[in-house]
């Protein structure tokens, strides 16, 4: 396995791997002018670590830091302005060919066990994704008086809003075919923020982990929403140039647009309000949505929980 792994990284343009187990500085390794680059560490536990640095000996010490079993270092040198691209690229070849990698930045694939596992356990994860049927509503909801507090004034500025009826109705949509874990998972694991931003006239946010999801906003007066979703269900549905899917949802607009906690499998579209509902629910747009949110729910909390809007909720959650 080791020769094979040797041997791929080498098609990508890597020098040949070098043990560094034991050693305190990589310095003698690397020429002062040949240190910028790309660099992977090989753990002991067959993990991997993709990274970019201008000066990898440097880069090295400070992972010395913090792990404490890096085995071998493979390294790329690259130009500084090519950094990220490549960086981003190496990764998801990395994941496209199954290493277990440990970074969490532009990875898609969340690494082991998490939390969200003990809430919602991997078999009904499984379900979730390969049911789309299937809508997890169990469990009882958040009680935050305090949360419900802070947010409520922005609610009733929502409420007088000519978008607000429309919004809401797409929004229990997009979360009834797109969160699992819906009541368990709220605010821990995903939230719903309500007027976030004046400036470019949002009016409502799903966000997950680190990123934004799914988005309810107005240009030119008219209500239009952004979606991310995981690329790959979709190159599935209907080819890898999305041809099919454009034909299919004419009125949406492909923006491409990734966001670094989703990872590179990953792609996003903006909808006008009179087409939402027939593309969120269009099936392989679905599996897109699930797996991407899945993804992201399994990579740690959500950090816009404390901007979770309780009455917003209460109308998108509260169906009966």
């Amino acid at each position: 396995m080791a020769i094979q792994q040797e041997r791929a990284l080498l098609q990508l343009g890597f020098a040949p791997t070098q043990r560094v187990r034991g050693r305190a500085s990589i310095a003698d390794l690397f020429s002062p002018d040949q240190r910028c680059g790309i660099y992977i560490l090989h753990f002991s536990t067959d993990e991997f670590y993709v990274g970019q640095a201008t000066d990898v000996t440097r880069r090295y010490i400070q992972h010395r830091n913090t792990h404490q079993d890096i085995e071998k270092i493979s390294f790329k040198a690259i130009s500084p302005d090519r950094l990220n691209e490549e960086e981003r690229s190496i990764i998801w070849q990395l994941e496209q060919w199954g290493w277990p990698l440990r970074n969490v930045v532009f990875t898609s694939l969340p690494k082991g066990e998490s939390d969200f596992d003990l809430i919602m356990s991997q078999e009904e994860q499984e379900q979730w994704l390969e049911n789309l049927d299937f809508v997890d509503g169990q469990g009882e909801r958040l009680v935050d008086p305090d949360l419900r507090r802070k947010f409520h004034r922005a609610y009733e500025r929502f409420t007088r809003t000519p978008y607000a009826e429309d919004i809401v109705n797409v929004v229990r949509t997009y979360v009834r075919v797109g969160i699992p874990a819906i009541r368990r998972g709220e605010v821990s694991f995903w939230a719903l923020s309500c007027m976030p931003s004046r400036g470019i006239r949002a009016y409502a946010r799903v966000n997950i982990f680190w990123q934004e999801v799914f988005t309810a906003f107005v240009y030119q007066k008219k209500l239009w929403f952004s979606a991310h979703v995981a690329l790959s269900p979709l190159q599935k549905a209907f080819g890898d140039n999305l041809q099919r899917l454009h034909k299919l949802h004419i009125a949406v607009e492909h923006t491409n647009h990734r966001y670094e906690p989703g990872g590179q499998d990953q792609t996003s579209f903006e909808i006008p309000a009179v087409a939402a509902k027939a593309f969120i629910t269009d099936p392989a747009v679905v599996s897109a949505i699930r797996l991407l949110n899945l993804r992201l729910m399994k990579k740690g909390p959500c950090n816009w929980g404390r901007f979770h809007c309780m009455d917003l909720a209460d109308k998108v959650i509260e169906t009966e």
